[in-house]
Order: C-alpha cells, then structure tokens, then sequence
C-alpha cells in the first residue's frame, strides 16, 4: 500500500494534477514533521521578507510535496498555489543550454562553431565567438551595460530585435580568458537555435521540452496572452510594498522570458537526471565547470551552476528580474530538488531552500567553523575544499579522479607544501592563493584527486554508512577517519599521507568539534523570531573549553540587518553583542554592530567597532570599501537616508580616497532633492520649477 501512494503521487504530478490537499493526504507519512516545521518557517520568513506570494516544491526519490503561500495578487487578495505562474527568469538558461544540447546531439549544432554560422546577422568581433563558450558564460559578451535603458523595454522584441540591442557591443574579455555572466550570451543561443532548427524559439522548447514532459504549464511569457495562474509582482520602494513595474521581457527571451509553476520545474528536473531529454554523456557535459583558459574553474557548466554541499554534488540556478525570484536547485545523486518562486524582487531566496535541504536530510547547509587565527582559518580552507569538492566528485563519478600513483603523489606534495603553517607564516598571500587554486586545473585539481582517493579508501574500509556521517559531519571528521585508517594500515603508503603537524593539528580539531557539533547545533535555524538570547546562551555552554566549533556568524549579522533596517537598532545592537560574546575574532560582527549604532545615531560607537573589525582582519571582506558602500547603498533602498549619509562619512575617514563613496552621498542628495521638489508641487501643483526639475532627474 505504501510503495502503491508514492507511485500514484509522483503519477498525479507527471499528470499535472498535483494539489497539496491530495499529495499530503495521501504521504502523510512521510517527511510530515518535517513538512510541518518548515510549513512554519516559510510563513514567519515571508513575513521577515516581505513576500506576497511563494510556492514551493520538492522531491525526494518517489516522494512530491507542492504548496503556495500567501497570495498571487494581493489587490485582488487571490491565494497563492502550488500552480501559480512566475516568470522564470534566468532559470530560463538551463533549458536553452538543453535545446543546444539536443541539437549537438541531432548532429544541426557543433559545440566549437562560431556563432556566426547559425547567426549571420551577428557582428564579427576581435575575437571568434563559439557556442561552448556562450554555454559557460565565457564568449567575452557583455552584460547589461546600462540597465537604467536595457532593464526598462517596453514593448515586445523579435529574436532579430534582442539581438541588435547588443550586436554592436564590443567583446570585454577574450573569448575563454573570463568568466563574465550574460544573459545577452544566452539571448544569442536562442538565436542559435533558430538558426539551427528553423523553428521559433518558444515553438522549439515547447515542442522539444515542455510538451515532452507534461510541462502544460510552462510559457514564452506575453504580456498579451491569457496565462493560467499568472501572478502579480511586487517590489519594496522603501520598505513598502508597491507594484512591479510593467517591463516586456522579450528581449530576454533565451535568458529569461519563460514563465512556469514549481510543479512544471519539478517534471523539468525529473527529464532531466532521468535521460528523457539527454543523453547521460550530455547531461554530464551540462553539469561539468568550466574552466578559464588560465585553468580555475568557472563554477558554471552549460546553463547549471556546480556547486557541492557538504560533499554533494549539486547543480542549481537562479533567476531574478522584475516580479519574480526563482530557485531550482537539484541534488541528482540523491533523487532530490527543490523548486521555489515568489512575487518579489529581492529577499532572502536561499533561506528557504537551506531550510528544507536541513529538515530533509538533517544536517546543516555546508556549516562553517569558526576558526579565530587566519593560518588556522586558511588551512581548513584546504581541508574544506578537498573534502568538499573530492566527496562531490566521487559521489558524481563512483570513482577517484585518477587511481595513477604518481599523480596522486604530486597531488598529496602540492597539499603538504601549501596546506601548512608554515609555508603560511613565511607568505601568507602566496600560500594562501595556493590554497584557493588547489581545486583548479591550474594546480592539477589537486584536491580534488586527493578527496575522491580518500572517499575511495574509506568506502572501502567503512561502508556507505560512514560516507552517509561525513555528509553530516564535515571535513574534519572526513580527515581524522582518513588518518586514523592510515595509521592504523602496516605499511600504508607514506606518499598518500599528510604531514605529521596537520595530521596532530587535524586530531586536536577532531575532539573539538565532536563535542561542539552536536545533534541540537545540526538542526539549529536562528532567525529573528527566535528566542536570540536563549540560543546565545546555549550556544555559549556548548562551546566552551573549545579552541573551534559551528560559527554562526551569518545568521547573526543577517539578523543584526534586519533589526535596524525595520527601526529595532536595540535589538540589532544586542543581536551583534551576542555574536560577538560567541565570536570575538571574527571581523563581520562587530561591521555590523558598527552599522546598528550608526542608525541608532552613534557615530563614535560605530567608528569604535569598524576599527575593531579592521584590526582583527583589516582584509576582510565585511569591512572593506566595497561592503561599507554597500551597506549604505542597503540603507538608502529602504528610505534611510540619514542613516545611509551618516554611514558614509564614517566611512570617507576610513577609506578617504574611495570614490564610491562620493558617488553614493550624490546619489543620496538626489533623492533628497526629489523628496523636496515633490514636497514643493504638493503645496503648489502649479509651481512649474520643481516640476520641470522632477522631469531632468527622472
């Protein structure tokens, strides 16, 4: 009876019948605590976010859960379902790198042809431009270049008008030298497709995917055409709620003008990891980084970023543009994807699918360790990487990157000589981007041949049960079973070994982080309407005596945001401290103590921490120019002003040379002066000056 309901569920959704009354009445036991937890979640981060509307599904190997949230049309007060229809945005670009694929497969398209053989109205630039280089986002063609023109169209664009608003663009990089993300690249490769099918791009989709797999509610989104479920978008103008602007994406037709339901992207997944799109040879192809001529890989393969979490593989997109955020991401080895949209721009769009992914397979998002010394912190960097993307690999592939004895000796040298405090000590910089390269072509994917060797020779010694614990438990525990297992093996090639002062180094860190990572920590969600100072206190107990353990930093200063940028900087300022009792050499709480006591108007206090924060790291990314600009910038989209010009000059005396900066308390002046010249037209509306002012800076 049981294996019978999970197969009538998974039947409903091919069928395009799915409704979550009948899909949960009828798995009501399975995932049902889980589901009811983060039933509760969404509606408490809807509301911390903002968000009108959400819906949300996953599958989990024969098991299908669809919901929606709030409302699809808030004037209209229509709910939101599991059916409503968002623009898909750049989650657009998978299906137009499997329309490409499907051609190479049918023989009409060759991956290294020039676009110019299937687009011949497309200019010839300084270099060739090739179709596996538009697939990675490596054919030197630009982005957006002024979005204030480019991101407002109109009216509705041909394949043909797309095209000529970049054709005459110049190429930013040699095609390869650069990964530069462009949504006007995939536009191209929609242009491709044409050329190469005969066929209109929408009717070449539909036919060749979405029909193929049920996908009955997947659309070229018209602004013309009556869509079922279509859903209102919605943005914050300072903080408040107020409609999308009406923006024809057309002209992004390829890189994002579809339109579907979380439903319609789960039968997308399932094609695809079940070859009813692809062959294996060219889903594997589309779920591989590519790498840049230098040898560092991209992180992106064809239309499918590659990133592992925890040791699994996975592949994601997103999509973001007016009205919309969408997710897909897909974990193919575990039979398990998670689709999400909402009718907002902006929001936190990963909090919910990292929710899910904990409750689902009850361990935290890739947990990070605080580790309060930088030789320390880089040198788990190292482990990280080599369990990360090692495990990932083997876990893709059933096997080690190579088994040659002589390439993984050199892989294992290239780890001892970097991986080390010592070789950090002398040149932090240089060891440092040693490390950072290690994973790469460049450096031989060292790592990665050494963690898929250890997945190998652990699997072997354990079982799968232990593989199933690293996932869990993470790199440390990854590399003391390793050691131990090595030790514990008469003869064990010495080759394949680690040096004796991070073997000790790995041991100590070991017994550290079994204590402090525990079952409570595992399943743990801080958010703002969590008990903050209660999980503080626990938080506090179980890390003490440990020299590392979990660091929570994000979720802390996340919240530290969200308290001052909704008018709370007391509890800003006591969320930081509490993760500043936890965390006191980590730079970003103290940044963002710093940023609650400029909006609570303590400019003194504020500059206090920034230099906090500087001398405890003065590389570090939160309080670096860029980040403080940015923080501003965050300040002033929600209407605080003050604040914002307030952070500024705090932070023109600790970069006085940054011209962002000055750029930004221009732009702060300007919406001021509209501020006033609308003020000045509301107590005169035949007042002329401020309204022909109003006209120049709109």
């Amino acid at each position: 009876m049981k294996n019978f309901a999970k197969s009538y569920a998974w039947f409903l959704l091919l069928a395009g019948l799915i409704s979550l009354q009948s899909l949960f009445s009828q798995q009501k036991n399975n995932y049902s605590e889980e589901i009811r937890l983060f039933r509760d979640f969404v509606k408490k981060e809807m509301d911390v976010e903002k968000i009108p509307g959400l819906s949300i599904a996953f599958m989990k190997d024969d098991f299908v859960w669809a919901e929606g949230f709030g409302y699809s049309d808030l004037e209209n007060k229509t709910p939101t379902t599991a059916k409503s229809g968002y623009r898909l945005a750049s989650n657009t670009k998978s299906m137009t790198a499997v329309a490409i694929l499907q051609l190479v497969e049918k023989g009409k398209i060759n991956l290294d042809d020039e676009v110019q053989k299937y687009v011949p109205y497309f200019p010839r630039k300084r270099w060739p431009v090739t179709i596996r280089e538009l697939l990675g986002h490596l054919g030197g063609i630009s982005h957006y270049k002024n979005y204030d023109i480019e991101g407002h169209i109109k009216e509705h664009k041909d394949t043909r008008d797309a095209v000529a608003i970049f054709a005459g663009f110049d190429l930013i990089a040699e095609p390869g030298t650069k990964f530069n993300y462009s949504s006007y690249g995939y536009d191209l490769l929609g242009a491709v497709i044409e050329g190469a099918s005969k066929e209109p791009y929408g009717d070449y989709v539909r036919e060749h995917i979405w029909l193929p797999l049920g996908m009955n509610n997947t659309y070229m989104d018209d602004p013309d055409s009556i869509l079922p479920g279509r859903v209102r978008g919605y943005r914050l103008i300072d903080g408040k709620i107020k409609n999308s602007e009406f923006v024809d994406v057309s002209s992004r037709f390829a890189a994002g003008g579809t339109r579907s339901t979380v439903c319609d992207l789960l039968k997308y997944a399932k094609g695809l990891n079940s070859g009813e799109l692809l062959s294996k040879k060219s889903v594997d192809l589309m779920y591989t980084s590519m790498a840049t001529k230098d040898g560092r890989f991209t992180d992106y393969g064809m239309g499918w970023r590659v990133v592992p979490v925890n040791g699994r593989f996975r592949v994601y997109h997103t999509g973001g543009q007016p009205e919309t955020r969408t997710l897909l991401v897909m974990f193919p080895e575990e039979n398990f994807a998670i689709a999400l949209a909402y009718n907002l721009e902006g929001g936190n769009l990963h909090a919910f699918s990292h929710r899910l992914f904990q409750l689902i397979f009850d361990e935290q998002w890739n947990m990070k360790t605080y580790m309060p010394y930088r030789i320390d912190d880089a040198v788990y960097a190292g482990l990280q990487d080599v369990f990360n993307y090692g495990l990932s690999y083997f876990e893709r592939h059933k096997k080690p990157l190579t088994n040659n004895p002589e390439e993984l000796r050199k892989a294992f040298d290239y780890f001892n000589i970097w991986v080390t405090p010592d070789s950090l000590e002398k040149n932090f910089k240089r060891a440092f981007k040693k490390i950072q390269d290690g994973r790469h072509p460049i450096a031989g994917e060292a790592f990665v041949k050494i963690g898929s060797y250890m997945t190998a020779k652990l699997l072997e010694r354990f079982g799968s049960q232990r593989i199933e614990l690293y996932h869990k438990m993470g790199a440390i525990r990854f590399f003391d079973d390793y050691i131990k297992m090595s030790d514990s093996l008469p003869g064990y090639q010495a080759g394949f070994r680690f040096s004796q002062s991070l073997e000790k180094k790995v041991s100590q860190w070991n017994l550290y982080w079994n204590k402090t990572y525990t079952d409570y920590i595992r399943r743990l969600s801080i958010t703002p309407y969590s008990n903050l100072e209660e999980i503080g206190n626990k938080l506090k107990k179980i890390f003490s005596g440990a020299k590392i353990y979990p660091d929570f930093t994000d979720s802390f200063t996340s919240i530290t945001r969200y308290f001052y940028i909704n008018n709370h900087p007391e509890k800003a300022i006591n969320t930081a401290k509490i993760a500043i009792g936890l965390y006191p050499k980590s730079p970003s709480p103290y940044v963002f103590l710093a940023n609650a006591y400029i909006c609570n108007s303590e400019e003194k206090k504020a500059m206090q921490f920034y230099k906090k924060a500087l001398k405890i790291n003065p590389d570090a990314e939160p309080i670096n120019s860029k980040s403080l600009n940015r923080y501003a910038v965050d300040l002033m989209n929600y209407g605080k002003l003050d604040e914002a010009m307030r952070m500024l000059k705090v932070a023109v005396k600790l970069y006085p040379e940054e011209p962002r900066f000055y750029h930004t308390i221009g732009e702060i002046y300007v919406k001021l002066g509209k501020k006033y010249y609308k003020k000045a037209l509301k107590v005169d509306p035949t007042f002329e000056p401020p309204r022909n002012r109003l006209k120049r800076l709109w």
